[in-house]
This record gives structure tokens, sequence and C-alpha cells, in this order.
């Protein structure tokens, strides 16, 4: 833990961005030549210190809108009666920390701004740009005071290894969250910022507890989302939560199915956690397993802990505490009792629940597999309303496949002439098809996650014709969607060889590097030459720009 200065050198044409609290004092040494000097007085880890420099634009704004709107109707705000129920001194080392300053504990937002390359500045201007007022702003209304002064967002390239990723004062983002609206970007942007407080301005004292900090981001980035959303019910905003409750409990299913035991604890250490050697070091268990690297387990167990302690307290009641404890232990290290003792202490009646520090360690952090609590929650996700409605969609989809194989399969090759050279909408208002669509056509769209979950259950099915797969594609307009929902159509191309699609394939595994790890093993494992003559190209073509760790784990896929 440590403060720093820094000054970088730079020909005129780049731009140095760094996690310091100040926004760069600019020189000039000689003709042509900058310097940039960056500097913290908040003690931090070395592990968070981040240099980024780069030929970038400042993204601005054409006209500033003086009010933020936010939900204010979904969470309690914050109040200053959280702040004078733990007046006196911080815990931390002594610095000027925000945390005491009456100007900084009532901003709202934070100055913040926006850094791009060129070709997507106007991207950021249609996406980005109107988003962070409304995240910051509802980060405030949760959790209060930021941690940070001010905020840079950076928009990095294809090959940047994840979809964000946040330090003090700076968070980077993919490009790959501009594309296909704003859900992707904004609950990615609400997850970074998460980041603010759980863990830089609290950190895990021990490296194996990566929930402090990934379950925490994640379980708030719900809570922003749905309060940065304008007019957004509270009833509605429950709905959607379920909705990504049910995908998050559905990919730790699937994760827990095909990865190592020891993989899925979240404290692996258990007893030990958090105790060092006599020289100081501590160990890392796991901590250079490749496999680990793209697991989420960590984000997701401790998202559904979180929401579970959050269920049995009681938003308003878990959120107040929430404060509390980022007053009591901002800038410090912790350990999973420090937050739970805490909890329990500040909310008695979860132990009415049959709840201590003991039985939650067993039960969730020290335990592999699926907790038990969860297993019970898991049905009431399936049965929320938006769930109901994909499912009613999915059962259209299986049957207009039947019917279109069947059809296939009688069709003579004049009728499979017309329907290749007719408009698809045309020609499917004159076929049996046609009925099975039509209402799709006239109805209103799902949301992002419900084309995540349409796809996932789709992916279930055994097979899916060519035909239903070229409707299912232009019914959505799948190839304009988020990443997220990309990347579940580029599944379903590979699964059902479905080879009109192999363009969107190879474009995903271009331009969206951080999600498509998984797309080459598909690839490989389906046997089928084309598709593994897809992998070895586009990798060819790109590893040299990739990232290392990832081209490392695709290159053992591919030879």
């Amino acid at each position: 833990m440590s403060t720093w200065q820094a000054t970088v050198r730079t020909d005129a044409c780049f731009v140095v961005l760094m996690s310091g609290e100040n926004s760069a004092e600019l020189t000039e040494s000689e003709e042509g030549v900058l310097n940039w000097f960056y500097y913290v007085t908040m003690p931090m880890p070395a592990s968070t210190f981040t240099i980024a420099v780069g030929c970038w634009a400042e993204v601005k704004r054409k006209t500033y809108a003086t009010g933020v709107q936010r939900n204010d109707g979904i969470f309690p705000l914050f109040s200053k009666a959280d702040i004078r129920l733990l007046e006196g001194a911080c815990g931390h080392v002594p610095y000027p920390c925000r945390f005491q300053e009456p100007a900084a504990t009532s901003q709202v937002m934070i100055p913040h701004r926006i850094f791009a390359p060129p070709c997507l500045q106007k991207s950021c201007e249609e996406i980005l740009l109107p988003l962070i007022p409304q995240c910051l702003s509802a980060s405030y209304a949760l959790l209060g005071t930021h941690p940070f002064s001010r905020l840079d967002v950076l928009i990095v390239p294809s090959n940047f290894s994840s979809l964000g990723m946040a330090s003090p004062h700076i968070i980077f983002l993919s490009q790959s969250t501009l594309s296909g609206g704003s859900h992707l970007c904004g609950t990615r942007l609400c997850h970074e910022i998460a980041h603010s407080w759980f863990g830089l301005a609290i950190g895990a004292r021990d490296w194996t507890e990566e929930w402090l900090s990934e379950g925490f981001a994640t379980h708030l980035e719900d809570a922003f989302w749905s309060a940065a959303q304008q007019q957004l019910l509270a009833d509605e905003a429950r709905e959607r939560q379920d909705l990504k409750a049910l995908l998050r409990w559905q990919r730790l299913r699937d994760e827990v199915q095909n990865s190592e035991e020891d993989l899925q604890v979240l404290r692996p250490n258990k007893e030990n956690t958090g105790k060092v050697t006599e020289s100081g070091a501590s160990v890392v268990k796991h901590g250079l397993n490749a496999e680990k690297t793209f697991m989420q387990v960590h984000y997701l167990k401790g998202y559904f802990l979180l929401r579970f302690l959050a269920g049995k307290a009681g938003e308003a009641e878990y959120f107040a505490f929430l404060r509390k404890f980022v007053w009591r232990f901002h800038e410090q290290l912790i350990l999973s009792q420090d937050f739970l003792r805490l909890l329990l202490e500040d909310i008695p009646q979860l132990k009415g629940y049959g709840l201590s520090v003991e039985n939650i360690f067993q039960k969730w952090l020290d335990c592999s597999g699926i907790p038990k609590p969860l297993l019970e929650e898991s049905q009431a996700w399936q049965e929320c309303r938006l769930a109901q409605q994909v499912k009613e969609e999915v059962v259209t989809w299986v049957r207009l496949n039947q019917r279109a194989r069947k059809s296939g399969q009688r069709k003579k090759r004049r009728e499979e002439s017309t329907f290749q050279k007719a408009p698809l909408k045309e020609h499917l208002a004159h076929t049996i098809m046609g009925k099975w669509l039509y209402f799709l056509w006239h109805k209103d769209g799902l949301s992002s996650d419900q084309l995540v979950l349409l796809l996932e259950c789709l992916l279930e099915k055994k097979t899916l014709c060519s035909k239903t797969l070229e409707c299912l594609q232009k019914t959505y307009h799948l190839r304009e969607q988020d990443a997220e929902v990309r990347h579940r159509w580029c599944e379903l191309v590979i699964k059902h060889k479905y080879v009109a699609g192999y363009v969107d394939v190879e474009k995903f595994l271009k331009e969206d590097q951080a999600m498509g790890v998984y797309l080459y093993g598909e690839l490989m494992l389906n046997e089928d030459a084309k598709q593994q003559e897809i992998a070895h190209k586009i990798f060819a073509t790109t590893r040299d720009q990739m990232d290392v760790s990832s081209a490392k784990v695709v290159a053992e896929m591919l030879f």
C-alpha cells in the first residue's frame, strides 16, 4: 500500500492515461515531446497501478445536461443520516480522505471523461456518453460517497482480454460493449463502477477471496443498472433481476458440471485464509491455473450469496448496512468474516434464519458445487414472467423446426428454388411456416437478456434445420444485437453447422476477442473440417495481436 507519482514522456501524438487522482498536468519539454504528470495521495496496492498510452481522442458532450435523472423509486437514496451513525475517524492510515470531506460526500456525480479511437467516437457519443452520468448518480444513491475524485473511461481494442477492467480513477471498456444498443454497455459500466467500492476502496486481504470483489460487483451491477434506468418501476426491476438470476444460475450450473471441484470453492484456503508465513509471504492457491482465468464461479456464487442475504434482510435494510460497511472499511483490506460478522451484528434478524458466519462458510464459501439454498430458489426464477414469455417462443420455434424439416423432406426442387428467390416474409406468408412466424413479426421484441435465454434454450435442442436458423436470425436481427446475444448465435451456428452463419463466427472471433476463446473450442470439438479450417485461419490472422494468455489457451486447443 503506497502513494506514487509519475512523469511519462511521449511524442505529442499520444495520450497518456493513468490511475492517478489528477487529470494530467501537461508540460512540453522539447518540441513535439510532452510530459504527462500523475500522482495519488491515497495509499493503494501496487496491483492497482494502471497506465495506458495510445492515439485516442476525448469524446466530449456537445450539449451539457445540467440535471441528471435517476430512478429513485427502486432503492432508497443515500442519506447523511447513515454517516452520522458512524461519526469519528476513519479506520485507515491518515490521508486526505473523501469520506471526511463535506463537498465530496454530497457529490452525486464525479467529473468524468471518455477516450476512444476516432473511429469509435460516434458510437461513444450515442451509447456511452449518456450512460455515465446515470450510472454514477445511481451508484451514489445506493452507496454514498464516491471513493475516487474523478473517472476516465477508455475504450480498448478488440484484443483486450475482457469486457472491462476497473482501476482507481480509470475504467477500461471493450469496444464490444458499444454494439447492439445500450444494455451490455450499461451493465458492464455499472459492474466496473461498483469496483470503485469493492475491489479498490475495499480489497481482499487474501487474493483467493476474489468473490469479495467480483461477487459484490456482479450483485451491485444489477442494483446500479435498475436505479440508473428512467421510468423503470420497482416490479419491472425485480422481474429483470429475476431473469438475470436465471441466466446466471444456468451459467453457474454449466460451469460446476464442467470444471474441477477445487476451482469451485470461494474460500479455498478455508481456516488458513489470510495467514502469511514468517517472512510475510502468502500463497495464492490455484493462482497459476490457466483454467481458472476463464471461470466465473467467484462472480456467480458470490453474487448469489449476496442476493440471498439481501433477500433475507430486505433490500432497503441491506443497502443501508452496505453504506455503513463501506464507511467503516474503506481503504482497508478485509476477509470474508469481516463482512459477515458486521452484517449479522447490524441485521440481527438474519440469525433467525439460522445464519451464522460458520454456517455461511460451510454452505456457501468452503464447498464446491451448487449451494443448497440456491437449489431451492432456482425454480422461482424459471417461472418469472419474462422467462415464461421466452418459453412460449421456444415452443413456437420447436414446432416451426419440426414442420420445416417435414416440409423439406417433401419439397420438390422447384419449390426449393422459389423459397431461395422470394423475399423471406413474402414466401412464408404462403407457407405453413408462416402461420407460426406471423405473430413473431407483429409483436414487441424480446429484451437482450430474453434473447440470450431464448438462444440458450434452443442450444439444448438436438437438431435445428438451416431454414429455422435463417428465420431465427432474420426475425430477431441477431447480427445486430449485442455481443452476449451474438455469442449465443455463433454457438448455434457451430453446433448445427449452419454454413450461411460462418461469416458471423469469423467476424466475432476477430472483433470480440474477449469472448471468443470458448468458440475456438467449439469449432475444434465438432470435428468438422470446414469449422476447424475457420479456427486455424482466424487464429493465424489474429494471434500476433491477441492477449498473450488468450493466445496460449487457443493454441492449446488448436495444436
